[in-house]
């Protein structure tokens, strides 16, 4: 493992290179950087892996929850779509609640709409924990909120009812600091 980076190609492969130099990098690059050196093929594997139970899995997950992989999400959704055994989708899921950024907003719907329970039970903890990482905003999740709130399976229903406590608490807790600061203050 003491191969050198090419970080020039790196940069460049991932369109951060400038005709003068190389653009400024923040962590979403980063991210996307260490999606390409650790490559799409092992971080699909790893969730396969995992979903498998195997020996380690548990450092697998911690890997794949740090980096959150677009090629991770991918393929947890592939799997709650595929012919899968229902405990492989609803461990797809479960992991997925913990990879997931923003582009997995869409799929909670269907995950909601699944006909096993426990699935849609994870699906109400991937909103959670997109909310509670606040890697989606309150607006954008809200008609899923709602829809979770409305939701035959009381699971889900419990879930909607703690975020919603929950953003209320962030939210009251939030306006306290502004005001402790003196900013909203007549």
């Amino acid at each position: 493992m003491n191969e050198e980076i090419d970080w020039a190609k790196l940069a460049s492969a991932l369109g951060l290179s400038a005709p003068y130099g190389e653009y400024c990098c923040g962590s979403d690059d980063a991210q996307r950087a260490l999606e390409q050196i650790i490559g799409e093929d092992a971080l699909r594997a790893s969730v396969d892996y995992y979903v498998d139970c195997r020996l380690g899995s548990s450092l697998a997950r911690s890997v794949l929850w740090r980096l959150r992989p677009w090629s991770a999400m991918r393929r947890c959704y592939e799997i709650f779509k595929g012919p899968e055994t229902v405990e492989n989708r609803r461990t797809a899921i479960e992991l997925l609640r913990v990879v997931a950024d923003r582009r997995a907003l869409p799929w909670i719907s269907e995950f909601f709409e699944d006909e096993d329970s426990l699935i849609q039970a994870w699906g109400a903890g991937v909103l959670d924990q997109l909310l509670f990482s606040e890697l989606v905003e309150q607006e954008e999740a809200e008609e899923l909120l709602r829809a979770a709130e409305q939701h035959s399976n009381q699971s889900v229903r419990e879930r909607a009812e703690f975020v919603r406590g929950y953003l209320r608490s962030r939210a009251e807790a939030s306006k306290a600091r502004r005001d402790d600061d003196g900013c909203c203050s007549e």
